[in-house]
């Protein structure tokens, strides 16, 4: 999964210059939403640069001789393909057609938002 933007960590151990074990402590909010998750859990970050864009992506596999980075992020690119083509499926098997996806509604005005930008 990627890495959120402002997530607090504490680096454990470092395997290379873009390859850390980390320790993430889950939050308050995390807790009402999830009740069985643990106060904190490692995981291993590994930073990227795919089609000139820096990537960083948390993974639970954190053995690195097991687990080479590499593999891990030529998967994640692989993952991301494939649901590229869903959307792209979905989109044709709906004929098209606009579909709200959020379940909020300050998400759903912002995805109209969108809509009629893309529209004009």
């Amino acid at each position: 999964m990627p890495l959120k933007k402002n997530t607090q960590f504490d680096v454990i151990e470092s395997f290379g210059r873009q390859d850390k074990l980390m320790k993430l402590t889950t939050t308050p909010q995390s807790h009402k939403k999830f009740p069985y998750l643990p106060n904190t859990m490692n995981v291993r970050l590994l930073t990227k640069t795919i089609k000139g864009k820096e990537v960083q992506i948390l993974t639970s596999m954190t053995n690195p001789m097991r687990f080479p980075s590499a593999d891990i992020v030529d998967l994640y690119s692989h993952r991301w393909e494939i649901e590229l083509g869903f959307r792209e499926m979905k989109q044709s098997l709906l004929d098209n057609r606009f579909t709200l996806r959020s379940n909020q509604p300050e998400l759903i005005r912002q995805e109209l938002w969108g809509f009629y930008w893309l529209i004009i």
